[in-house]
């Protein structure tokens, strides 16, 4: 994981929400919003997830909102990977003890068809 490539685009946004204070309140808002519901789903919820389950939690990352199909990402994640890979990696991505750069690698090694921002936004949110 490329750590300074992180903190620079972290300094950008925090710059860009203090030019328009409306715009922040907004932002933290939602993100307020989507943590409340990432932060229900447990490492144990996550590998009990249905299909279905795992189209809302895809769906609703914030990088998934450039998808007009969001159906077609989950349906290829799990023809890729199976379901169970998909639930049993993104509950070590999201739950696990390692350090975040090695969860992380691992994913991506892992999962294909998941790109960056997803990852990002899993870890975030």
């Amino acid at each position: 994981m490329n750590t300074e490539l992180l903190r620079h685009h972290i300094k950008e946004y925090l710059r860009k929400l203090r030019e328009d204070p409306i715009k922040c309140e907004e932002a933290f808002k939602e993100r307020r919003e989507r943590a409340a519901y990432y932060q229900r789903w447990s490492a144990e919820r996550i590998r009990q997830m249905s299909e279905a389950e795992l189209f809302e939690y895809i769906a609703k990352l914030w990088a998934m909102l450039i998808w007009g199909n969001k159906q077609y990402v989950v349906d290829k994640l799990i023809a890729d990977h199976g379901l169970d890979k998909v639930k049993a990696e993104l509950a070590e991505l999201v739950w696990g003890k390692q350090p975040v750069e090695i969860r992380w690698d691992r994913f991506r090694a892992a999962i294909k068809g998941v790109g960056a921002a997803q990852c990002e936004a899993a870890l975030r949110e």
